[in-house]
């Protein structure tokens, strides 16, 4: 796995297409995409160290995607724009829809440190 790889798991394409915009800015490799099947093929075929996963996809709940990221060492983040959906998920790092580039970046980092 490479240590600044990101899946953004987003059906939302100016959403999708700006995160990956800022994580690349910052380094970091970057993949959309706009499903939850998309995500565990991508997840299955090319591993990342964090994926960025909105909690409204087309194709459903992203729930066994969060579960197989975690489970193969991938850093989540989730994003949603319901405050009480957004909830049920912590602890793991949140962010409220919508949200400043600036507060998205400060978790990454958390998420991702950069090696000096």
């Amino acid at each position: 796995m490479t240590a600044r790889t990101a899946l953004i798991v987003e059906d939302e394409t100016m959403i999708a297409e700006l995160v990956a915009t800022m994580l690349e800015s910052d380094g970091i490799t970057a993949t959309i995409c706009p499903s939850v099947a998309e995500a565990m093929h991508q997840l299955e075929t090319r591993p990342c160290a964090l994926a960025l996963v909105d909690l409204t996809l087309p194709d459903g709940e992203p729930d066994a995607f969060i579960a197989a990221a975690r489970a193969r060492g991938s850093h989540v983040i989730v994003m949603s724009g319901d405050p009480d959906r957004l909830a049920r998920y912590a602890p793991l790092p949140l962010l409220e829809k919508p949200f400043r580039m600036k507060a998205m970046l400060e978790q990454v980092r958390q998420a991702l440190p950069v090696a000096d």
